[in-house]
């Protein structure tokens, strides 16, 4: 299985891996900022691919938390070869995802905003950017953060994996 814990800046993704290696050792969990140079679109898009061939390089279950759109995950060259994808967004209210980035780093923008909203929507409505979901196998489910401690955010997350 393929474990994709997605979400926008602030909500939690660097937070819960530690947790997530303690609680479910028997997935292999990466951070997709261990190979992002913060090149964009097309980078997100050609290490999607690097990660999935990870992935399946392992051949166990695997598990990575990054900012990818759902649709990017399943247009991945590789991903029709994984023997299952789960896609869970993590998300968080904008008043607490702006806090979470103030003290993170000081800076919280409209575009993060716009960033996450677009996330919500996307994995909400398979058909948003022209995939046809009578065609589509859409495995992905929002969770909302959204005033957890991380122990309870890992906790929420256990629970739907």
């Amino acid at each position: 299985m393929f474990y994709v814990l997605s979400g926008a800046g602030a909500s939690g993704k660097s937070t819960l891996l530690p947790l997530l290696r303690k609680s479910r050792p028997d997935v292999r969990w990466h951070d997709f900022d261990e190979l992002w140079t913060g090149g964009g679109k097309v980078e997100r898009q050609q290490l999607t691919e690097r990660w999935v061939g990870r992935a399946l390089e392992h051949g166990g279950p695997f598990g990575l938390l990054c900012q990818c759109p759902l649709g990017e995950i399943l247009c991945a060259p590789s991903a029709e070869r994984l023997t299952g994808i789960r896609h869970l967004l993590l998300d968080l209210g904008d008043v607490e995802r702006v806090i979470r980035l103030r003290i993170r780093d000081g800076e919280a923008t409209q575009d993060m905003l716009n960033w996450a909203a677009w996330l919500r929507v996307h994995q909400a409505l398979p058909d948003w950017h022209g995939q046809d979901p009578a065609t589509l196998s859409w495995p992905g489910q929002t969770l909302d953060l959204s005033g957890l401690s991380p122990e309870g955010s890992a906790e929420a997350v256990l629970a739907c994996l």
